[in-house]
């Protein structure tokens, strides 16, 4: 089966948002004989038509008649397969063509050929579409143009103007650096920059204080790397550290971090104070739970103990310090997964809000007093950030905002005491924080 037609078959068995592309993927190409080569471009093609399945949708539609029935889910997986690679990926359209009819035949669905031959030849060109874009609202423009849902985009013109909003847009769309954190568990940095040099990696060292932050040329086989199983080194958002570094955790320390999965930041406090804090990891999930505990294991971090309670609801011990990294919409990581975007809706805000504040009155009752509680999200949303801050001060005001800039460098950290990091501002993703002092 050729990589059209894999990527057809595996987007065809997603749900309409494209969640679980990633593991659908993964599963499909482990099943088949592929060499690297094609696998990548299978992930490719699959996460680009779950990407820009908005775009793509409206140039297919452009290409057909009006009057046309409405298209079957598979001939509509293989115009996005067939589109992606002509208008994204700037391939030659004769291959582009050639080999998505291909794929009809090698599905079983040879009928669909004549139909995908003729809308993929008949794509508008860039000019022509680009055009046609400048005649809707701006907000519709921007939604189709960038792939992203309306409700998205009117929100951030509303809340960042137009330019800012493109920046996130186009930020959204681009391909990120993955952020790798160095392990000083298992390996001293001079030593892991030289093996990673002697295996052929070109390293651009990010922050080299308090811990390296470091990306390198070839990500991807980094990460596949027997260097990467020894926990030399873990991938972690720069954006997502500063949290932590806000949180400003000693050794000696009793510390909370009440919603710890996927585990970055509760590893990252390991490793700050050198395996000497007493650190409770928690999470509802005992799946996310174990998760963590592998990643903490392949890192040689001791100093975690683990418990499954939902934050919301259970009532915790006295801690020096608590990290509440609160369920959110996700707005500022978009960029690293594709599906994201189709999976949020305006009312997942509302929820989300409750849900922050019903985490944040539980666990100011187990911060002891004089203690430090920290409010974290990795959304751009200023409902799920200030206003879910500002409202629990006004329930709570026993706490104040301790100033970031004490701990954090100015750079990220806005001009109320947050550390607020933003696409157009930082060129890294979203991320919020707030340091909360508690008193008599």
């Amino acid at each position: 089966m050729n990589t059209r037609a894999a990527a057809a078959k595996i987007l065809n068995s997603l749900p309409a948002s494209g969640q679980g592309y990633e593991l659908a993927t993964n599963a499909f190409v482990n099943a088949h004989d592929y060499n690297q080569s094609d696998r990548d471009f299978i992930y490719l093609l699959v996460r680009g038509v779950v990407q820009y399945k908005r775009l793509l949708d409206y140039l297919i539609d452009r290409a057909r008649s009006p009057s046309k029935n409405r298209l079957e889910k598979l001939a509509r997986q293989l115009l996005r397969v067939g589109a992606l690679q002509i208008a994204i990926l700037k391939k030659p359209i004769h291959a582009a063509v050639n080999e998505t009819v291909a794929a009809t035949h090698q599905l079983k669905q040879p009928q669909m050929a004549p139909l995908i031959n003729g809308v993929l030849r008949h794509l508008p060109a860039e000019s022509a579409w680009r055009e046609s874009l400048l005649r809707l609202p701006l907000p519709q423009a921007l939604a189709i143009e960038y792939s992203h849902p309306d409700w998205l985009v009117e929100k951030w013109l509303t809340d960042f103007g137009a330019q800012n909003t493109i920046i996130i847009l186009q930020f959204n769309n681009e391909y990120q650096k993955i952020f790798f954190r160095h392990n000083p568990f298992r390996i001293g940095w001079d030593e892991l920059e030289k093996l990673l040099q002697i295996n052929g990696y070109r390293i651009n060292k990010y922050k080299d204080h308090p811990i390296v932050f470091f990306n390198v040329d070839r990500p991807g086989d980094l990460l596949k790397s027997e260097i990467f199983q020894k926990g030399y080194y873990s991938v972690q958002d720069y954006s997502q550290a500063l949290a932590v570094y806000l949180l400003d955790p000693q050794a000696g320390e009793n510390i909370l971090d009440a919603c710890a999965a996927p585990g970055g930041k509760a590893t990252l406090i390991a490793q700050l104070t050198k395996n000497q804090a007493n650190i409770l990891a928690n999470d509802y999930s005992p799946q996310k739970i174990a998760l963590i505990q592998e990643s903490a294991c392949r890192l040689g971090i001791d100093s975690l103990n683990y418990s499954v309670f939902d934050a919301s609801v259970n009532k915790f011990a006295m801690f020096d310090k608590i990290l509440v990294d609160a369920p959110c919409s996700g707005t500022g990581a978009l960029s690293r997964r594709a599906d994201l975007r189709w999976n949020r809706q305006s009312e997942n805000l509302r929820r989300a809000q409750d849900l922050q504040a019903r985490i944040l009155d539980k666990v100011a009752g187990s911060v002891r007093e004089t203690g430090v509680l920290v409010y974290s999200t990795c959304s751009i949303e200023k409902e799920e950030n200030w206003t879910t801050v500002k409202n629990f001060l006004e329930h709570h005001p026993e706490f104040s905002v301790d100033p970031a800039p004490k701990y954090i460098d100015p750079l990220y950290c806005d001009e109320n005491g947050a550390v607020c990091v933003l696409p157009f501002k930082h060129n890294l993703a979203g991320s919020f924080a707030v340091r909360l002092l508690k008193t008599d």
